[in-house]
């Protein structure tokens, strides 16, 4: 049995009608494609740098610096709430500041005030709705999501009330690299995962070099046929599958007390990633290894952390990238497959405490 890994092609999701409606949305690459124009703007608006949450994916800051915008982060705590005290303080210099609806979690109504506060005094908000898909509220002048996190498609909405395609036309040109490699893993990996055909380290190398041209390239266009498969899928079908999941493992996980799940409740109308915890009493990298050998394979938000000096001088974010661990709950997956995981999971950390035990620290 398998668990997690990466999205393949699943036509069960696939309906004939668009299940979402995206008239006021522009169609991107990626959500990468999204940041990219974002820098564009602000940077013609003169606006050179950008406060940035402490807590995030290397990743943007590598796309904002190959944009030439510069950035300063604010604290985020270990819940992954806003340090309101040291976002009130840095802000006062910036001119854009940047939010992060973690694991497509909305901010808590404090943290929206003061965010509001400062778009009512001229301070620009980019909302990264990455994690999120379609969220009905939004908050920031720019909003944007990253389909690939979701489903099996690559692409990126962004929405906001100026005008961008200015900037999409001087950035029009580039060949997708990516796209026929991505496309070939996805094909494949759904017939090596069911049918067995192929070999697991030729998909391995097939996706790194997909994944190596989505980290280099800056192409900004998104596929008219990726766009086509995103809005035939069941939107509401999905999202109301992934709350189910994210329920029945929260249950089954409840009395773990080495796991200790970021959000215990699981608000109206949100869309969850993924159900992220923090593994305490053991090390996550090798809970994470050895979940990987039982076929359950999960991510980790972000472990590049602790590799990158510009992130990982922060103590915090250091200790949260080397704990926290995200669960699957997404729609591929069903109860039988969830309950592999949480007894796999209860098995390795006691196996774990049994070592421990019969192994005390002298």
């Amino acid at each position: 049995m398998f668990v997690g890994g990466e999205f393949f092609y699943d036509s069960r999701w696939q309906v004939d009608t668009p299940g979402i409606r995206t008239g006021e949305l522009t169609f991107l690459n990626g959500g990468k494609a999204c940041l990219i124009l974002i820098c564009d703007y602000l940077l013609e608006q003169g606006i050179k740098k950008i406060l940035l949450p402490s807590y995030l994916c290397p990743t943007i800051l590598n796309t904002l610096e190959k944009c030439g915008l510069d950035y300063g982060f604010y604290q985020v705590h270990p819940d992954l709430s806003i340090d309101l005290k040291d976002l009130t303080l840095k802000s006062r210099d910036y001119r854009a500041v940047y939010f992060i609806n973690y694991f497509g979690f909305p901010q808590a109504p404090v943290e929206l005030s003061l965010l509001h506060n400062l778009q009512s005094g001229g301070t620009l908000l980019v909302e990264d709705n990455a994690q999120s898909g379609f969220n009905s509220t939004t908050s920031g002048d720019f909003v944007f999501n990253s389909m690939r996190k979701l489903c099996a498609y690559d692409g990126g909405y962004l929405s906001t009330r100026f005008d961008m395609q200015p900037y999409i036309e001087k950035r029009t040109g580039p060949r997708n690299q990516r796209l026929p490699l991505i496309r070939e893993y996805r094909s494949r990996l759904s017939a090596y995962l069911f049918q067995g055909k192929g070999d697991r380290d030729e998909l391995n190398l097939l996706y790194e070099r997909a994944e190596e041209f989505y980290e280099s390239d800056m192409l900004v266009e998104g596929d008219a046929d990726e766009r086509r498969h995103i809005e035939h899928l069941d939107w509401s079908g999905i999202k109301e599958k992934r709350r189910e999941n994210y329920r029945y493992l929260m249950n089954l996980i409840s009395d773990l007390p080495q796991i200790t799940p970021l959000y215990p409740t699981l608000p109206e109308d949100v869309m969850p990633l993924g159900l992220p915890v923090y593994v305490n009493g053991l090390a996550r990298d090798q809970l994470f290894d050895e979940l990987g050998e039982a076929g359950i394979g999960l991510t980790i938000h972000w472990d590049a952390i602790s590799r990158d000096m510009r992130l990982s001088s922060n103590a915090d974010a250091l200790d949260m990238s080397s704990r926290m661990l995200t669960l699957v709950i997404d729609q591929r997956f069903s109860h039988k497959q969830l309950d592999y995981l949480a007894l796999t999971l209860e098995a390795l950390i006691n196996n774990h405490q049994n070592v421990s035990l019969h192994n005390p620290r002298k």
